[in-house]
């Protein structure tokens, strides 16, 4: 794990402008250590937890944190066990319900400090987007907009994939990261490959994980609430065309608008892609 130093990270991420309003803490889950950030602005509209996907990290969503925060909404971020800055052996999980407990940790934890806003919101991508309806069967929904761009429920051909992973067994402990053109815009994938916190092998036991989340989990989700979700149609990391039907039929009073020519990565997307997520995004947080 790569040493954080406030000022350094900031300016990497592009993100210094907030240095006056940025704190960092961890948060302690079980034997988990949760790096956790913070932008809160003195007068603010709301709060806006973000939930990065698998092999991101806070620091990946700069634009969407920049594009907040110029529209006056407080941020929280954290980093998911064994991402960047927070502890464990890198991209690993033993099972899918560690995730959900760790974001109820770092909820509890930011309203036990004082940041109880009428309005708080939340913000998904891809797995974060599976951890947060997870989170929705065993806890209170506590978030007034709960918005998923580009969810998980399946990977892109996952008839396949979860075949290989059978094959594969358990013994074997790495597989080696397959860098995907999920953007058009070029300058952000090369910026994913020399950015320091993210790293080149993936350990197998997270698939594992997942596809017990698949196979045990999956066919409980459902329920009442209101998810907004933003999906690119050039997505071929998940499997949108299965997932968004899905999601709107377990969640009847959900909505979904779909972005010509996106990819998977919406908030790193080339500009005018990345600019419709974020006007989609502010629309459905002024919503009444």
């Amino acid at each position: 794990m790569i040493k954080y130093e406030k000022l350094s990270y900031l300016k990497f991420y592009q993100l210094s402008q907030w240095s006056s309003i940025h704190n960092h803490q961890l948060v302690i889950h079980n034997h988990h250590r949760i790096f956790t950030q913070s932008f809160i602005p003195y007068k603010r509209k709301g709060l806006v937890l973000i939930i990065h996907g698998y092999l991101d990290h806070s620091g990946s969503f700069s634009h969407l944190i920049n594009s907040l925060l110029l529209d006056y909404y407080g941020v929280i971020t954290f980093d998911l066990p064994g991402h960047r800055h927070s502890f464990g052996e890198r991209g690993a999980i033993n099972n899918f319900d560690e995730y959900i407990d760790i974001l109820h940790s770092v909820l509890e934890n930011y309203k036990s400090i004082g940041y109880n806003d009428e309005t708080w919101s939340v913000i998904g991508h891809s797995t974060g987007c599976a951890i947060l309806f997870s989170y929705l069967q065993v806890h209170q929904n506590v978030f007034d907009k709960m918005i998923l761009a580009a969810p998980l429920v399946q990977p892109y051909l996952w008839s396949f994939s979860k075949i290989g992973v059978k094959l594969m067994g358990r013994k074997q402990k790495y597989i080696k990261r397959v860098y995907r053109r999920n953007s058009s815009d070029k300058n952000y994938l090369h910026f994913v490959r020399k950015d320091p916190l993210h790293f080149s092998t993936l350990p197998t036991n997270w698939l594992f994980a997942f596809s017990e989340w698949h196979n045990n989990t999956l066919f409980k989700i459902r329920g009442n609430e209101t998810l907004y979700v933003i999906q690119g149609n050039k997505d071929t990391t998940v499997d949108w065309r299965h997932n968004i039907p899905f999601l709107l039929n377990r969640f009847p009073n959900s909505t979904c608008t779909l972005i010509d020519q996106a990819n998977h990565q919406l908030f790193n997307e080339r500009e005018a892609l990345r600019e419709i997520s974020f006007h989609l995004i502010k629309r459905i947080l002024k919503m009444e």
